[in-house]
């Protein structure tokens, strides 16, 4: 299906650049399936046009989208929205679109100012939103018949990390979100090429382990 730049809209006194605007709007059409895998996006020049600003700026959209593995830029083809694969893992990845679209409902009914709401929720995370260090949060992907949860006992006891398991078996879409949420993703080394499939797709490191030496040095990088 092909969009016509009308779908669209930015606002010149908005304290966000026209570019962001732009992006952060093909973004949301795609997370919320409007612009779906292989749909063509205006032309530079035709986007550029109808809005009334300089067609760099739209290359310069189109081409960090890219980049981001959003859109597909082919010579005599235009620009289109990526394939199924790569707009699957920016869903995983980017969860949030229906919180937001609730909470500005919320806000809407209670009779806020929308953009004054947002403004202020930025200003908010920029003063306090870093403030507290958040725990981190491991993963052990391993069997359960042969899971090396030996070391987690010490590992509880160095750090006050959360810890999280998961077996092999589960489901796709239960390891791909297990995996999204993790900061550190633990293996053996048996399993690690599997793991990694799941990982590299969340763009996540995975840590393999298979023996004791190994363990060992994952407990001294917890240490420090």
């Amino acid at each position: 299906m092909e969009y016509s730049s009308s779908l669209f809209k930015i606002d010149s006194r908005s304290p966000l650049p026209i570019n962001v605007q732009i992006r952060e709007q093909i973004k949301w059409l795609i997370g919320k399936d409007l612009l779906k895998p292989g749909d063509t996006l205006p032309s530079t020049n035709e986007l550029a046009e109808q809005l009334s600003i300089n067609r760099n700026t739209i290359q310069g959209v189109y081409t960090q989208l890219k980049e981001e593995g959003l859109l597909l830029i082919q010579k005599g083809r235009g620009t289109q929205v990526a394939g199924e694969e790569d707009i699957a893992r920016f869903k995983i990845q980017n969860p949030y679109f229906s919180f937001v679209e609730q909470t500005i409902k919320d806000a809407s009914e209670l009779g806020f100012n929308i953009e004054n709401v947002l403004l202020s929720s930025f200003a908010y995370m920029k003063l306090f939103g870093q403030a507290s260090k958040k725990n981190l949060r491991y993963l052990f992907v391993e069997c359960k018949l042969s899971s090396c949860v030996f070391y987690l006992d010490e590992i509880k006891r160095i750090t006050s990390a959360d810890i999280h398991t998961i077996d092999m078996s589960s489901t796709e879409n239960a390891l791909m979100e297990a995996i999204r949420t993790a900061d550190i993703i633990v293996t053996r080394a048996d399993l690690a090429e599997k793991v990694k499939k799941f990982a590299n797709a969340a763009q996540k490191t995975v840590i393999s382990v298979g023996s004791t030496n190994d363990v060992s040095l994952l407990l001294n990088m917890i240490r420090q």
